[in-house]
C-alpha cells in the first residue's frame, strides 16, 4: 500500500547580484552573514547539519525553524528542510514541514542569478496566511541580501578573508 501525496505550493524568488557566485555562496552559507539579512542561525553547509533558524516569537511559538542540510554543491546548490510552527498560531498554518532550496547560476557578465524555492506548503486555507506572509517575505530577504552585499565584500576585502 502507498501512501497518497498531497498536493502542495511552492514559493519561488530570484534575484541577479552584481557580485561573483563565490562571494555570493558565502552570504548564503555563512551563518554570521546570514544572521545579517535573514535570521540568526546556526547553519553549517554540511550534509547532515542540523540547525536552527531563529525569527521573532509570535504569540505562543517560540520563532524557531528546525533545520536540516539535505544537499550541498559548493557554489552551485544548498536545500535543508525547514520545520517549525506551533498549534495555537491560528491563521498562520499552525505547523511548517517543508523544504528550501537556494541555486546559484553565473551570469555572462560575472554577477550571479539566485533562485530560493521554498517547497511543500499544503493548499489547505489554514495555511494561507503562512503561505502568504513566507511568498512576501521571500521577496523581501532576497532585496535585503542584494543591499547588503556590497557592505560584505568590503568587510571581505578589507580583512582578507
Amino acid at each position: 500500500m502507498t501512501e497518497e501525496t498531497k498536493p502542495t505550493r511552492n514559493i519561488v524568488a530570484e534575484t541577479d547580484v552584481p557580485f561573483p557566485i563565490e562571494q555570493v555562496w558565502r552570504a548564503i552559507t555563512d551563518s554570521e552573514y546570514i544572521a545579517l539579512w535573514f535570521m540568526k542561525n546556526d547553519l553549517k553547509p554540511e550534509f547532515g547539519h542540523k540547525f536552527t533558524f531563529r525569527s521573532r516569537p509570535i504569540e505562543r511559538w517560540d520563532g524557531e525553524f528546525q533545520c536540516q542540510v539535505l544537499d550541498v554543491e559548493e557554489n552551485q546548490k544548498i536545500s535543508y528542510t525547514w520545520k517549525g510552527g506551533h498549534q495555537e498560531l491560528k491563521g498562520f498554518g499552525h505547523f511548517i514541514d517543508t523544504m528550501a532550496i537556494w541555486t546559484l547560476t553565473p551570469n555572462a557578465d560575472g554577477s550571479t542569478h539566485v533562485r530560493f524555492e521554498h517547497e511543500g506548503f499544503d493548499m489547505s486555507e489554514e495555511m494561507d496566511g503562512c503561505f502568504e506572509a513566507m511568498s512576501k517575505g521571500s521577496q523581501s530577504i532576497l532585496r535585503t541580501l542584494n543591499k547588503m552585499m556590497p557592505d560584505f565584500v568590503e568587510e571581505w576585502a578589507t580583512t582578507n578573508s
